[in-house]
């Protein structure tokens, strides 16, 4: 998180109770950004090196491969009754082809429209098979929860930032900002590794 944005709000909790309290639910706007910016990174990063490498279909892993095939599944899934069979038996043999997958866009996301909730790592971990926690330690599953819901709250117009900021000391700011870069970090260490291992290859 940027630093000054913290100095910032101690600076007004000297003398402007309402501004910090702004500037500490803006807070949450700002460390939702990072988190979603390291989640999505980390696929498309992940995306890439399946390009750069080569690879095809048939080395990976089923799962993967309902990401990697997005474009097929979509096709398949929207052909009307003429070409429905049709569609089908091509997204059956794509899932063999040997074709190194050079045009894979690497901007696909297995959005699951829960705002990168825990429900969201969740989808992202079961598309690549891994099976370790998707957060560092179990209490960094409520600290997403709550940094989704107040992000949201904010970005909706349910609460005004001072509102969200108003219940939080820089404190409890502060370690929001250490959790969220933990949980980014994890994250992109996890699927690195992960890839690094073989793990989206059958």
């Amino acid at each position: 998180m940027n630093r000054q944005v913290l100095a910032l709000v101690r600076t007004f909790e000297r003398s402007k109770s309402l501004e910090a309290a702004a500037c500490k639910g803006l807070a949450f706007v700002h460390l939702y950004g990072i988190y979603e910016y390291a989640v999505h990174s980390a696929v498309q990063a992940l995306l890439a090196a399946i390009r750069a490498d080569n690879l095809c279909p048939r080395d990976l892993h089923h799962n993967s491969l309902t990401l990697v095939l997005n474009p097929a599944f979509s096709s398949a899934s929207s052909a009307g009754r003429s070409r429905a069979w049709k569609q089908r038996l091509e997204l059956v043999a794509s899932l063999e082809s040997i074709i190194p997958l050079q045009s894979l866009d690497d901007t696909l996301f297995p959005s699951d429209g829960s705002n990168y909730r825990v429900a969201q790592l969740e989808t992202i971990w079961s598309v690549f098979g891994i099976t370790v926690p998707v957060v560092p330690e179990p209490r960094l599953v409520g600290r997403i929860e709550e940094l989704v819901e107040n992000r949201n709250a904010i970005a909706h117009g349910r609460r005004t930032p001072e509102e969200v900021g108003g219940r939080y000391s820089t404190a409890e700011i502060e370690k929001t900002a250490d959790d969220i870069e933990k949980i980014g970090s994890y994250f992109v260490t996890e699927l690195e590794r992960h890839y690094n291992a073989g793990g989206v290859r059958r």
